[in-house]
């Protein structure tokens, strides 16, 4: 009996509600954010074959790490390319492939590296590698704290003006 008449009274209370609904937020994202950093080449530290350098970057939480996703894009020639990338150094005299380099990141919680790594250790190989470069390139790293809805879309990820599209990222 003490439980009917409850409910009676909740029902009674709830007739007297109406729900208000306020006005619709701004669009945003506020499980994304991006980064961009600077990397010159000649400013990393060797080891061996790689040359690297460390950012701290507060927005790569545990939760990015466990269950997000920071992706990695550099400028060049008008474009954003996604990282990792490859480049073959062709032989000046034939067409064959002397060495590769690599330029890609690693991210933990708090950090990322951005790194050159080449097919060889070879001093002589370095020296091309950073004349080939720029002096410097932009980085552009994008932050996703919880993935499951890019990737129920579909989103390329390796195409910068796709993911800055489905975020409505601003760009530079």
């Amino acid at each position: 009996m003490k439980h009917l008449v409850i409910a009676a009274l909740v029902a009674m209370y709830l007739a007297g509600c109406t729900l208000v609904t306020g006005p619709q937020g701004p669009p945003g994202n506020a499980n994304v954010h991006t980064v961009t950093l600077a990397f010159a080449p000649e400013s990393a530290a060797f080891n061996g074959s790689v040359a690297s350098r460390g950012y701290t970057v507060s927005g790569i939480t545990p939760s990015v790490v466990d269950r997000g996703a920071v992706l990695a894009y550099f400028r060049d020639q008008g474009t954003w390319t996604a990282l990792p990338f490859t480049i073959g150094v062709e032989d000046t005299v034939d067409a064959n492939v002397d060495y590769t380099f690599t330029m890609g990141y690693a991210y933990d919680d708090e950090f990322l590296e951005v790194f050159i790594e080449a097919s060889t250790a070879d001093v002589l190989v370095w020296d091309d590698i950073v004349s080939l470069l720029q002096e410097e390139y932009i980085i552009k790293v994008v932050v996703i704290d919880g993935f499951a809805a890019a990737r129920r879309a579909g989103l390329d990820v390796s195409d910068y003006d796709a993911v800055r599209a489905f975020y409505a990222l601003e760009d530079l």
